[in-house]
């Protein structure tokens, strides 16, 4: 059955999942055989080849309920493995713009969580996914972190909600992983993400220079740091299928 948002009716084993349907343009790239499949309100469906292995891209949108629909309606036509790529905020002092984070956990900081009955709780990303992401980045070298990543709602949020995430053993924070992993858990299906640092914002830092909390970081590193997550993801996607 045609699904009501993503406006497909099938879909294969894997599924990339970026919040920007722009940056479709930038996975076809690496992928043969480029396809559009669909583009229905914000949401754009694409596929393409790496090597013999069919794969599906999804624009999400921004948040968590447009991410939600999503990974519902792709499970509902046969998706298997998702991993979302997207771009986060960096909680620990020592990360640049461009590096990557690979949540094993996802904080649910957000409403549709919640209403699903895991508000304030944490998700766990699949074991297996987040393995094989792991070793893609080692394979290719580039720069990442692991932990948990807090997925909430507002962008624009009060500085004193955010101060507070110090000392709370988080990586990173953006607006889709917890419903992604959440969802794909209840209807049993894998996910795990690659995020790009496009806001070094410690906690810490942000208390004594509360400006540096909405800015996003729009140089060459980031834009590499995407190129990276990219690889990283289709390289995982090798290591998955081998097994």
């Amino acid at each position: 059955m045609t699904q009501a948002h993503i406006n497909i009716n099938k879909t294969n084993k894997y599924t990339l999942l970026p919040g920007d349907p722009g940056r479709i343009d930038r996975i076809l790239k690496y992928l043969t055989h480029p396809k559009e499949i669909s583009h229905n309100r914000g949401l754009r469906v694409s596929e393409g080849k790496q090597e013999e292995i069919v794969i599906t891209s999804v624009s999400t949108g921004m948040g968590c309920p447009s991410a939600s629909i999503v990974v519902e309606e792709l499970a509902n036509v046969g998706a298997n493995t998702l991993i979302r790529l997207g771009t986060c905020g960096g909680l620990l002092p020592e990360m640049q713009p461009g590096d990557l984070v690979i949540p094993d956990a996802a904080l649910c900081a957000d409403g549709t969580s919640r209403e699903y009955g895991y508000g304030d709780k944490t998700i766990q990303a699949n074991k297996e996914v987040v393995e094989a992401l792991i070793a893609a980045a080692k394979k290719l070298g580039v720069r990442y972190f692991v932990g948990t990543n807090r997925t909430h709602d507002a962008f624009y949020e009060p500085l004193e909600n955010f101060i507070k995430l110090s000392g709370q053993n988080l990586v990173s924070s953006e607006m889709e992983c917890s419903a992604v992993f959440l969802v794909s858990q209840l209807r049993k299906l894998k996910a795990g993400a690659v995020l790009v640092v496009n806001t070094p914002e410690p906690p810490e830092e942000v208390k004594k220079n509360p400006e540096i909390i909405y800015k996003l970081v729009d140089k060459t590193r980031v834009s590499e740091g995407i190129d990276n997550s990219i690889k990283v993801a289709l390289e995982a996607i090798k290591i998955l299928e081998k097994k």
